[in-house]
C-alpha cells in the first residue's frame, strides 16, 4: 500500500509540472476568463482520473487515491468553475472506469461535494499552503466518509481507523509537497512571462530613445537601436551585432574604457557618465556621452550602453572658450600699443607684492614716459602720436622679455614696469637699458627747443614688500623718482632716494 501511495505522488507531482507548462503563457486565476478556467478544471480532472487509475486497493471493492488534491489545487488557482469541472471529469472517469454501481455512485457523489465546497470555500483568493491544509482538511473529510462507509459495507470497520489515519498523513504530506511544487512552478513561469514582459517593454523604450542604445553581453553587441546604427555610421544593424564594442573606442582611451567597464560590471563603480571618443566605421572620430550600467538581457546579465553624440557641443565649448579665453586676453591689453592695460597692471602689483612679502625678497617698479609728449603730438598730429607710443611700449617689452618681467601703459604716455624678485641696482640696469633701447630708435622730433629725437625719462623705487602695507606705495616712490628725473631734465633714470642718473 506504502508503494502504491508514493506511485499515486510521484504522479501527482509530475502532472502537475505538466498543467503547469500548459498554462505557462496563460495567468491562470480565479478572474481569468470561465473559458480557461473550465478548460483547467478539465487539466486537473483529467489528472484525477490518472490517480484512480494508479489508486490504492485495500480490496476487491475498496479503493483509495489522492484523487482530491487536484479538485483542491484547482479550486484555489480557478475558483468554483474549475473546481466544479475538476470534481465533474473525475466522477465521469470513476463511473466510467468502474462501471455504475453503489460503489462508483456514492464515491462519485462526494467527488462533486468536495468540488462544490471547495469551489465556494476558495473564492477568488487564489492559491495557497495554508489554503490549501484548510481546503484539504474539508476533501478528506469527504473521503473519510466514503471510506467509512465503504470499509462498513464491507466489514472491515476495524480496519477503518488505521486506513484513514494513513491517508490522511499521506494526503497532507503528499499534498503539501505538491501544491508547493505547483505554487513554485506557477510563480516561476509567471516571472518569466514579467521577464519577457518586462524585457520587451524595455527594448521598446530603446527603440525609441532619441539616444543611441546598446546592450553588451559578454562585451559583444546583442542589441542596438535605430540611433545607434546611424551613430556608429553602419548601413544596417547586422554590421554591429556580434561585435566587440571596444572595437568603435578610440585607441588613445581604449584600455582605461575598458577597465572602467568591467569595474562598473563587478560593482566596483557606480554607473556614471563618461566622455568617450569613438571611431565611426566610416573612421570618422566623435566624441560621445557615455553612460554604463548593469541590466538583464534574456535572462543574462548584460551591460546598457547609452550614447549620445557631443561632438557638436564639444566644438561649440572649445570656440567658447577660445572666445573667451581672447576676451580675455583682450580685456587685459592696452586698446593703443597691445601691451597690458592698467587694470593689468594693478593685478600683476598685488599679486607680485604678495609672493615677494611672503618670500621677503626685493620688488621694483620703473615708471617711464615720453618727454615732451604734448609738444610732439602739436607738431606731429595725434596719429603719429599714437604711432610713437606703440613703438615705445614695443620696444620696452622686447627688453623686458628677456627675463619675462611685466610692463603696462599707465595712462597716457606713461608706463609701468614691474620686476619682481630684483633689487635696486638691477632694477636701475633694466631700466638703462630701456631708456637707450628707445634712444637708438632715434624717432624724429621735428625743429623745436627741446629734443632732435624722441626720449623718455625713468624712475625706479625697489623695496622688500610688507603685507600690512598697500602695494601703491611703490608706485607712489616710483612716480616721485620719475618726476624728479624730468625736473633734472629729462631722458635720464632716477632711483627713488638716491641723485644717481645716467643722461644721454
Amino acid at each position: 500500500m506504502f508503494k502504491d501511495f508514493i506511485t499515486n505522488a510521484s504522479l501527482l507531482v509530475t502532472s502537475f509540472f505538466i498543467i503547469g507548462q500548459l498554462f505557462k503563457d496563460y495567468r491562470l486565476r480565479p478572474s481569468s476568463s470561465w473559458k480557461m478556467r473550465a478548460a483547467a478544471g478539465v487539466c486537473f480532472g483529467l489528472q484525477g482520473i490518472l490517480l484512480m487509475i494508479y489508486s490504492v486497493r485495500l480490496n476487491e471493492s475498496v479503493i483509495v487515491d489522492l484523487r482530491h488534491i487536484p479538485i483542491v489545487v484547482a479550486a484555489m488557482q480557478g475558483g468554483p468553475v474549475s473546481a466544479v469541472f475538476s470534481a465533474a471529469v473525475i466522477m465521469s472517469g470513476r463511473i466510467g472506469l468502474f462501471g455504475p454501481s453503489y460503489t462508483s455512485v456514492l464515491p462519485s457523489i462526494l467527488i462533486m461535494l468536495i468540488g462544490i465546497t471547495c469551489g465556494a470555500l476558495a473564492g477568488n483568493k487564489g492559491i495557497s499552503m495554508r489554503r490549501f491544509l484548510l481546503l484539504n482538511t474539508v476533501a478528506m473529510i469527504y473521503v473519510s466518509v466514503a471510506v467509512a462507509m465503504q470499509f462498513g459495507l464491507n466489514g472491515l470497520q476495524g480496519q477503518v481507523a488505521s486506513v484513514l489515519a494513513y491517508h490522511w498523513v499521506i494526503s497532507t504530506t503528499v499534498g503539501l509537497l505538491s501544491t508547493y511544487t505547483f505554487l513554485s512552478i506557477v510563480r516561476a513561469h509567471e516571472s518569466t512571462k514579467k521577464l519577457q514582459q518586462s524585457e520587451a517593454r524595455y527594448k521598446r523604450l530603446i527603440t525609441a530613445s532619441p539616444d543611441a542604445t546598446l546592450v553588451l553581453s559578454q562585451d559583444l553587441i546583442v542589441f542596438i537601436n535605430e540611433k545607434g546604427v546611424r551613430l556608429l555610421r553602419a548601413a544596417a544593424r547586422k554590421e554591429l551585432l556580434g561585435r566587440p564594442i571596444y572595437d568603435f573606442f578610440h585607441p588613445d582611451n581604449r584600455n582605461t574604457s575598458w577597465t572602467r567597464c568591467q569595474d562598473i560590471r563587478s560593482g566596483k563603480t557606480q554607473p556614471e557618465l563618461i566622455e568617450q571618443k569613438l571611431v565611426c566605421l566610416d573612421d570618422t572620430e566623435i566624441i560621445v556621452e557615455l553612460s554604463v550600467s548593469p541590466t538583464v538581457y534574456k535572462g543574462n546579465a548584460a551591460l546598457l550602453v547609452t550614447l549620445r553624440d557631443i561632438t557638436g557641443r564639444k566644438t561649440t565649448e572649445r570656440q567658447l572658450q577660445e572666445a573667451l579665453s581672447l576676451l580675455q586676453k583682450l580685456s587685459d591689453l592696452d586698446g593703443l600699443t597691445g601691451i597690458a592695460n592698467r587694470r593689468k597692471l594693478d593685478e600683476h602689483l598685488a599679486k607680485a607684492w604678495s609672493g615677494c612679502a611672503a618670500n621677503r625678497s626685493p620688488l621694483s617698479v620703473i615708471m617711464f614716459d615720453v618727454d615732451h609728449f604734448k609738444a610732439y603730438n602739436d607738431s606731429h598730429g595725434h596719429l603719429g602720436g599714437d604711432e610713437v607710443l606703440r613703438t615705445i611700449a614695443l620696444t620696452a617689452n622686447a627688453v623686458l622679455l628677456q627675463k619675462s618681467h611685466f610692463i603696462a601703459r599707465y595712462g597716457g604716455e606713461e608706463f609701468a614696469c614691474i620686476l619682481t624678485e630684483v633689487g635696486a641696482e638691477e632694477a636701475y640696469e633694466w631700466a638703462e637699458a630701456i631708456r637707450m633701447a628707445v634712444e637708438r630708435l632715434a624717432l624724429p622730433f621735428k625743429p623745436s627747443d627741446a629734443n632732435v629725437y624722441v626720449t623718455v625719462s625713468l624712475g625706479l623705487a625697489s623695496l622688500v614688500p610688507d603685507a600690512s602695507t598697500p602695494p601703491e606705495q611703490l608706485i607712489d616712490l616710483a612716480d616721485k623718482a620719475l618726476y624728479q628725473a624730468k625736473a633734472e631734465g629729462r631722458n635720464r633714470t632716477v632711483c627713488y632716494g638716491s641723485t644717481d642718473e645716467a643722461a644721454g
